[in-house]
């Protein structure tokens, strides 16, 4: 399988992506579905797990690593969530507010307890790039880095919502990776990866000896909630608590028909890709190469969004997804014909997006 550097250490370029045991409610698992696809995952060898904010979540992770005896080997990646904003639309500094330094450490050793680890490999915290320019960043940079010191947390990392000025967050040098949304559909982070895989080049001192910085990006929705999974179309059922619910049929049938369009690139045409009349024109339209290297679309998505040097985090709450996410992290690069022919059937929707048609954004990445 292919690896990526996170901090000082070496992991799989997938992991188990956003392990939340709420959301896995929500869309019709429990915590046995939840618990047999994380425990297939570290067993066939995936080497980082994402962990929601969320207690049970963290204590699934902490008891998967401990009882298959991985703690050395698998990175347990957790998240400080912001504290809730107060009412109306401050313009003050609110860093302070959002992340308090005493907050992020009774946070840090909550998950400490849940996890029963002796230190989190990978904490992240929810930054906004302009925070950078509070007065209370250098308190919270300071508290991170005595945390640290102390052996509670190994390495911290950001995640970011806002890709404007992120990227001076790449030179921040207690940050290790960046956390962020990247699929075949949404392109706006390619900017930032380039400016990751330009601090990598760069060389720091460490106990006097020259050694390449590592900035590493988690790509969180690789598979776009399903919806580059080729399971998501119009009349497609979902349970009533599904978040997914609030796509409408318009967006729906612009998934679909997108996906009927990827279609004939892999040997298994998905549901997603007959589930309309759009689709089904534009699965009849497609041509089928010659040579097919790939076997499903999510396997396409996710091999896209690793071509990247990226570390991609689909949700694995299934255990026959994990084998889907093994082949894609064990193939090699897409060819560039491939590549030609992805662009060529999402540019319409990326540039639909761009103009703000259709679903909002937001709401498109929240799936």
């Amino acid at each position: 399988m292919r690896h990526r550097p996170l901090g000082t250490r070496s992991v799989t370029a997938i992991g188990s992506g956003d392990v939340r045991l709420g959301l896995a409610a929500s869309r019709g698992l429990d915590s046995r579905d939840v618990t047999a696809g994380l425990h297939t995952a570290l067993g066939l060898g995936l080497t980082i797990i994402d962990v929601g904010d969320e207690q049970d979540a963290e204590r699934l992770a902490g008891d998967a690593v401990r009882s298959m005896r991985l703690r050395d080997t698998v990175i347990v990646a957790t998240r400080v969530p912001l504290v809730p904003p107060l009412p109306g639309a401050p313009k003050r500094d609110v860093l302070s507010e959002r992340l308090p330094p005493r907050y992020v450490q009774e946070r840090i050793e909550a998950t400490l307890r849940a996890t029963h680890l002796d230190a989190l490999a990978l904490a992240q915290l929810p930054i906004l790039p302009a925070w950078r320019d509070s007065s209370a960043w250098p308190e919270l940079a300071g508290m991170c880095a005595r945390l640290v010191r102390e052996g509670k947390v190994m390495s911290w990392g950001a995640i970011v919502d806002e890709l404007t000025g992120a990227d001076a967050l790449v030179a921040e040098p207690w940050l290790v990776s960046l956390h962020l949304t990247f699929n075949a559909c949404t392109r706006d982070a390619l900017p930032l990866i380039q400016a990751a895989r330009t601090e990598t080049a760069r060389a720091e001192t460490v106990h006097g000896q020259a050694t390449p910085r590592t900035v590493t990006i988690l790509a969180r929705q690789p598979l776009a909630g399903a919806a580059l999974a080729g399971t998501l179309g119009p009349g497609v059922a979902l349970v009533p608590r599904d978040d997914r619910r609030v796509l409408d049929d318009a967006t729906l049938e612009r998934i679909a028909a997108a996906i009927g369009a990827l279609a004939p690139l892999v040997r298994h045409v998905p549901p997603a890709a007959r589930s309309c009349d759009a689709a089904k024109a534009a699965l009849e339209r497609g041509v089928r190469p010659d040579d097919v290297e790939l076997t499903t679309v999510a396997e396409l998505a996710l091999r896209f969004v690793l071509d990247h040097d990226v570390i991609a985090l689909p949700r694995l709450h299934r255990r026959e997804h994990v084998l889907e996410a093994i082949v894609a992290c064990s193939a090699p690069p897409l060819s560039t014909s491939v590549l030609a022919r992805i662009d060529d059937i999402l540019k319409p929707a990326i540039a639909a997006e761009s103009r703000g048609d259709g679903a909002s954004r937001s709401r498109d990445r929240d799936t």
